[in-house]
């Protein structure tokens, strides 16, 4: 057998309707499992440094704070958290480009399909490489080799690269749900398609989206002073960034765990 064809014999056994399950299940378990555990655990915390106070909470405290040990006593359960998440996050990645594809006789659609794959790839780099390059990992590449770019340091530039390839991505899958009706009726088959759309054309077309634009300029904008006696502005920032993975973790969790799963279990009852 050649290169080609052991490539697509990985090929198939990675989309397997059973590989793909598991993978479904399997991401969605140890992400969620690995937020609640390390918000959990840094409630151990005690206070300080600088601001913040004995205890996690996403008022003041970023996600990645949870991967500093200053911050948390086991910074490790939400790097690993990450990075298995993105691991199991790529069989799902091809079944979605093949369930978007269809029967890829147009070619827009298979574009549409594609882009979409390539956008998670980069968003699954993006998350894989902000569990390795934690919050104390990148303080310390930042000061043994410097940042990348003046003020934009490493943990920073892997965080926003699963950030916005993650949003892009549910813009295109909410995009093509609505373009080429048949993938939520035929392919998957869903009976209220139109309560699926507008779920995720919420989520993904308005709710992100604002989420992401306060996110990376509230912590820029200038206010009165009222204001900043009234909600002092850093408390605001790690808000909106929790927000923000929330409205990304719920439509990855949708189109995985319902709608996926759905074709899923059609196509394995097909092949018995």
């Amino acid at each position: 057998m050649g290169f080609k064809g052991k490539v697509e014999n990985f090929y198939k056994m990675l989309t397997h309707p059973k590989v793909v399950k598991f993978s479904c299940k399997g991401a969605t378990f140890v992400w969620i499992s690995s937020v609640v555990l390390a918000i959990l655990i840094g409630q151990l915390d005690p206070a300080g440094p600088s601001h913040d106070p004995a205890g996690f909470n996403i008022l003041i405290n970023y996600i990645s704070d949870l991967g500093n040990l200053d911050l948390t006593p086991m910074p490790i359960i939400i790097d690993f958290g990450m990075m298995q998440t993105s691991i199991l996050m790529i069989p799902v990645s091809f079944y979605l480009r093949e369930v978007l594809s269809g029967d890829k006789s147009k070619k827009l659609r298979i574009m549409l399909a594609n882009l979409t794959l390539l956008c998670m790839l980069v968003a699954m780099c993006g998350l894989f490489l902000t569990g390795v390059i934690s919050e104390d990992v990148g303080e310390k590449l930042d000061s043994i080799i410097g940042p990348p770019f003046p003020n934009y340091f490493w943990h920073d530039i892997v965080a926003d690269f699963a950030f916005i390839f993650f949003m892009i991505s549910g813009i295109l899958v909410a995009s093509q749900f609505i373009i080429f009706p048949d993938i939520l009726e035929i392919q998957i088959g869903i009976k209220h398609t139109l309560t699926v759309r507008i779920l995720l054309m919420i989520n993904t077309w308005i709710l992100t989206p604002i989420f992401f634009g306060f996110f990376y300029t509230v912590p820029y904008l200038w206010y009165t002073d009222a204001f900043w006696t009234f909600l002092p502005l850093w408390k605001w920032a790690p808000f909106w960034e929790w927000l923000l993975m929330f409205s990304l973790s719920a439509w990855i969790l949708l189109v995985s765990n319902l709608l996926l799963i759905k074709s899923l279990n059609r196509e394995l009852a097909s092949s018995k």
